[in-house]
């Protein structure tokens, strides 16, 4: 092969290396703007706000670095386990569902640790309470499109219930809550459950 030849030879193969990384890159760059629109057309968001309700007002919960927001089993603490209260921000651009996960660590006098004793407490219309299976309480119904939801779902305390199961009062509790949402045809995949548990 001459040397014109080659020179020919290896300016097609340049070209086709060019024409390969710009597709390439093209085709990486569609793919992701089309991901982003899709986030941005289904996106959604819950929070959770943990608060104390308190005959002298409310007072916003304080997580440790763990996560752990701590309680009190004295009656006239702030952050006593009766006083704790809990409000679902959502707010998105798809129906979905909505779930929080409340695991509650108890550390005994003896440094012994007792995980998930659930607590009494009441919930708002449309939340459904399968902690004794999954720690987790559910919204019943689905939120949809340019909504927005601040709502409190913890609306009292069962103090009897709560008195006759009583822990020692040494014992130390503390709360960790997640709040989860999931499009409507997800959840079976996302959350790892064959139904919805009020079904």
């Amino acid at each position: 092969m001459n040397k014109g030849r080659k020179r020919i030879a290896v300016i097609i193969v340049s070209i086709v290396a060019v024409i390969a990384v710009v597709s390439g890159s093209l085709a990486w760059y569609s793919s992701t703007t089309s991901m982003s629109q899709q986030a941005k057309l289904t996106g959604f968001q819950s929070n959770g706000y943990v608060y104390f309700a308190t005959e002298n007002g409310n007072y916003k919960a304080v997580a440790d670095d763990n996560g752990l927001y701590a309680l009190s089993l004295d009656p006239a603490a702030r952050n006593y386990v009766g006083n704790l209260r809990l409000n679902v921000i959502q707010k998105g651009y798809a129906r979905y569902y909505v779930r929080v996960k409340m695991n509650v660590q108890w550390t005994m006098p003896d440094g012994t640790i007792a995980q998930n004793i659930t607590l009494p407490y009441t919930f708002a219309e449309k939340w459904y309470d399968n902690r004794a299976e999954d720690y987790c309480v559910y919204y019943t119904d689905t939120t949809g499109l340019f909504e927005k939801y601040d709502q409190s779902i913890i609306t009292g305390f069962d103090e009897e219930s709560f008195l006759k199961n009583s822990l020692t009062e040494s014992a130390v509790p503390k709360l960790a809550v997640t709040v989860e949402s999931v499009q409507i045809n997800r959840y079976a995949q996302i959350w790892g459950i064959d139904k919805l548990p009020w079904e």
